[in-house]
């Protein structure tokens, strides 16, 4: 299953509203399990995030340490965004159109 939810280490330039933070963890079930990678453990942070209606996932933070059962255990934490459109219909030909343009590039109506 593929989440299409997109993950920054940053702050995108991109308009979005803010849902809440998001904390994940993937550890080692045993001593000779695979060590947790970041696809894993962004794989989990893209899980949370759709629960909470996301679109994406800004300022991701991953660490490693130990958990409870484990030695080895990947976190990552971030803050869980909707990105709001630059696009809108056209009122006239309702075609989809930059916020900014000042007149339609389809129907070619005034905005």
């Amino acid at each position: 299953m593929t989440l299409h939810i997109e993950l920054f280490t940053g702050e995108p330039e991109l308009e979005f509203r803010k849902l809440g933070k998001v904390k994940v963890k993937v550890a080692a079930a045993t001593n000779f399990s695979k060590t947790p990678t970041i696809e894993d453990v962004n794989f989990k942070l893209q899980e949370a995030a759709s629960k909470l209606g996301a679109t994406g996932v800004i300022n991701i933070q991953y660490t490693r340490g130990i958990s409870a059962m484990s030695w080895r255990a990947l976190y990552a934490e971030g803050e869980a965004v909707v990105f709001e459109s630059t696009d809108y219909p056209c009122p006239v030909c309702a075609e989809q159109i930059k916020k900014a343009a000042k007149k339609c590039r389809f129907c070619g109506a005034e905005l």
